[in-house]
């Protein structure tokens, strides 16, 4: 969703309100808020987040990613009390390399385009305007020139992208080049989509400067240096068992490309020590941390599998609710001048909630926590009436939950540094990070005594519904390769 329209949203809808009531808590002395003193600090998480970003590009079973993974599982493994499980998925990985571009000589290219052809391939240089479809017409033999889609954020050019990427291949085009609007400094291994649909062509992404070089009508050569191969990647499940069998479910991916794709690991981690500190009395519930891998691989999300599995659960009693982390501490960066500048605020975030018990702890724990520019919100679509849920979008992994119909917190943001590593540690405020992640604990241990049913709120009558033959979201992923011509 287009963080600037959340404030629509706001007026648009009506934010959950509730009051829980809580049973009686096994232990007077169980703390009710995470005890700030003891939590990692700013600078802790900040060194969590170099280490993680410092195994590089995370792509889906790329040996960058499988070191990572490897070092999640020894440290939640080491805590006291938490067992630790993986959940193996098959994949065509795409291993990132370099792309190639010549026209009238060399010319910078920011990144290959994930999940590009391989090779090289040349063809006359074509400029096709935004909204002209690539067509065999127009394009076969030839290599097509497109703008970034002018959009309020770059993730929200994605299904463009992917459309331009596919379009190409049923066309013949020799390769597909984007020019991004900034310049190649700040673009430079801008990684998007992530859909995890292997292309037919070759494409690159170029700055802003690079752009400039470029002569259509000149014969140019486009190549991208990757490599496909079969793998195997795996999610990582940690469970902390708690007075009772029914599991509260947190959940980011492991697979990322810079401090903010994705940050969320570092949440878990912080959250996971917290809670493994607490004496038992003062969990009643399983707490279950999921490192999810193949978020940079939908057409295999490693979420959805885990989502699945909730969902087939739920009416066994055996789940609560699931709670998502991404794209934590993030700052506002804005295009001025033709580059992306900082303007001194925490980018928007959302705190999507899926009934009212959830809303409201949501929005006591960000109040707690002087929380900012973050607003608790039903959905990021907009509803549809007789659908279960009327509205499918979290914004994020979090849809995969919620759209099961599995009661669902996820905090989320989308900022212009999400898919642009090169900011680094720029990105992230981990002051910011820290306070987000403090009422995540808050509000996971305000729930963690309610009644379940309670929780669910509308939940149960979805879940009625659904089974009675109620229209419900899509669960189709992306397709793990693109139509041939």
């Amino acid at each position: 969703m287009r963080p600037a329209r959340w404030l629509g949203f706001i007026a648009a809808t009506t934010i959950f309100a509730a009051q829980l009531t809580t049973p009686a808590a096994a232990s007077t002395d169980c703390p009710a808020t995470v005890d700030d003193k003891a939590f990692p600090s700013a600078a802790k998480l900040r060194d969590l987040n170099a280490t993680v970003a410092g195994f590089g590009v995370r792509a889906t079973g790329s040996p960058a990613h499988n070191r990572l993974i490897s070092w999640l599982e020894r440290r939640v493994s080491h805590l006291p009390g938490m067992s630790v499980r993986s959940e193996r998925i098959p994949i065509q990985r795409w291993q990132p390399g370099p792309g190639l571009l010549l026209s009238g000589g060399a010319v910078p290219v920011a990144s290959a385009i994930p999940y590009s052809a391989l090779g090289l391939r040349s063809g006359e240089l074509i400029a096709l305007p935004l909204g002209t479809p690539i067509t065999a017409a127009n394009s076969r033999g030839k290599v097509v020139l497109r703008s970034f889609p002018p959009v309020d954020r770059g993730y929200l050019a994605e299904p463009v992208l992917d459309r331009d990427m596919t379009d190409a291949g049923i066309a013949g085009a020799a390769g597909v080049v984007v020019a991004l609007p900034f310049p190649h400094d700040q673009v430079r291994g801008y990684w998007d989509p992530h859909t995890g649909t292997h292309y037919r062509v070759p494409g690159v992404f170029i700055g802003s400067d690079a752009a400039a070089r470029l002569q259509v009508g000149t014969r140019t050569t486009i190549g991208v240096l990757a490599a496909r191969l079969p793998a195997v990647t795996r999610s990582l499940i940690a469970t902390l068992p708690g007075q009772s069998s029914e599991r509260i479910v947190i959940d980011t991916n492991t697979d990322g490309v810079g401090w903010v794709q994705e940050n969320g690991t570092v949440g878990l981690l912080a959250l996971a020590e917290h809670f493994a500190r607490l004496p038992l009395r003062c969990r009643p519930r399983t707490v279950e941390f999921v490192f999810a891998t193949a978020h940079l691989h939908r057409s295999s999300e490693g979420s959805e599998v885990r989502a699945r599995a909730l969902d087939a659960d739920y009416d066994k009693g055996s789940v609560a609710f699931a709670f998502v982390l991404e794209h934590l501490g993030t700052r506002e960066f804005l295009p001025v001048n033709g580059s992306l500048q900082p303007t001194g605020a925490a980018e928007l975030s959302g705190w999507f909630a899926g009934s009212p018990a959830l809303a409201q702890a949501a929005a006591v724990a960000l109040a707690g926590r002087a929380v900012d520019r973050t607003f608790v919100l039903p959905g990021s679509d907009l509803p549809v009436p007789g659908r279960v849920p009327p509205q499918c979008s979290f914004g994020g992994i979090g849809t995969h939950f919620h759209s099961h119909l599995v009661p669902t917190m996820a905090m989320i943001s989308g900022p212009w540094t999400l898919w642009a590593p090169s900011f680094g540690a720029e990105a992230v405020d981990h002051e910011r990070m820290r306070r987000q992640v403090l009422a995540a604990g808050d509000a996971i241990l305000a729930l963690a005594p309610v009644p379940r049913d309670q929780i669910a709120g509308p939940y149960l009558d979805f879940r009625r519904a659904r089974a009675a033959g109620a229209p419900t979201c899509s669960h189709d992923l992306p397709p793990a390769w693109a139509p041939r011509k």
